[in-house]
């Protein structure tokens, strides 16, 4: 049977409950949180400009785009308020992690309307307000970023996603898709207009050094999250199997370590070691970029795809392990 979707072939009967709209909006979720985060740090400490203005208006912007794939999942859009307020009537405000994380973003929306809205109107633009803001954007962006990861480890019946060590993979793989994301900007867009090439320089050295830990620190948890996995239930090894030797392999090995970490952490560790603002840099941070948020798809996608392998558990046959929706 020819197959022209991404990814192994799945057939119709075995489709996924959450799939690729799902791991874009997640994927998208963190890209938006992280860069709103990074833009707010640095206008925090006072170190802001064009790049940062167009950074935050970029990851506000990557959040409605999540927003919007989030609700297309739903299927049924006219009724997305009620993942928010399911649990209104009954006073169980926001009951799950789905209900959490759908606040965490709509925080982030808000925000990101304030933000806008303090470009144009005055009594919004005060020092004590604003730092007020910046906080709370970085505080909503690290909840938004990994409550799919708690959400993915609540699941009942999925021993692939029941790993600690989720949060932290979310967190420092987002944290490089906004830092790759920032350098980009930082290196085209600038700081601002006629600033100091030395303050430039400096701030795109600090979100290299930003990238260059986050990519360190994803590749530790994947380790960490491949040991607990392993150790974790036995249920967990059949999915875990597809992941590193079968199907999903070359996805894995291919864009997520080799593209996502070791060719991005390759080029931070040479951009370290030349003028963020050479030639070099011209060429080496869009190629960062680019591996960044490919890898990083890939690793939303396959972690949420790879669970659907499962072993179905009955003692009246003689069972393979096969792909479907069904909690193992």
């Amino acid at each position: 049977m020819s197959w022209n979707g991404w990814g192994p072939y799945m057939p119709p009967d075995f489709e996924m409950i959450w799939g690729w709209r799902i791991a874009v909006a997640v994927f998208m979720t963190a890209l938006g949180a992280m860069t709103m985060l990074l833009s707010a740090f640095y206008e925090a400490r006072k170190i802001k400009g064009i790049a940062t203005r167009y950074g935050m208006i970029a990851g506000w912007l990557f959040i409605i785009v999540a927003l919007v794939f989030f609700v297309i999942d739903l299927g049924v859009p006219s009724r997305a308020g009620n993942i928010i307020f399911i649990g209104w009537v009954n006073g169980r405000l926001a009951q799950s992690w789905m209900d959490w994380g759908v606040m965490f973003l709509g925080g982030m929306f808000l925000w990101g309307l304030l933000y806008l809205g303090s470009t144009f109107i005055k009594p919004l633009q005060s020092p004590a307000f604003l730092n007020a803001l910046y906080y709370l954007i970085m505080i909503n962006a690290v909840l938004a970023t990994v409550y799919t990861a708690y959400l993915f480890a609540a699941a009942g019946g999925k021993s692939y996603w029941w790993n600690g060590s989720l949060p932290l993979l979310w967190l420092s793989s987002g944290l490089g898709y906004g830092a790759a994301f920032m350098l980009l900007l930082g290196r085209f867009v600038k700081l601002e207009r006629g600033s100091d090439i030395a303050k430039l320089r400096h701030f795109l050295h600090e979100l290299s050094w930003i990238d260059l830990l986050a990519v360190v620190f994803e590749a530790f948890a994947w380790a960490l999250f491949l040991s607990v996995a392993f150790s974790n239930h036995v249920e967990a090894e059949i999915p875990l199997t597809q992941l590193l030797f079968q199907d999903y392999a070359p996805y894995f090995w291919g864009f997520v370590v080799t593209l996502g970490i070791a060719i991005p952490l390759l080029l931070e560790i040479a951009l370290m070691r030349t003028d963020p603002l050479g030639k070099f840099a011209a060429y080496a941070i869009p190629v960062i970029f680019l591996a960044v948020m490919i890898g990083g798809y890939t690793l939303r996608y396959i972690v949420i795809a790879t669970a659907y392998y499962y072993h179905p558990f009955t003692p009246l046959l003689q069972a393979t392990s096969q792909w479907g929706p069904w909690w193992s």
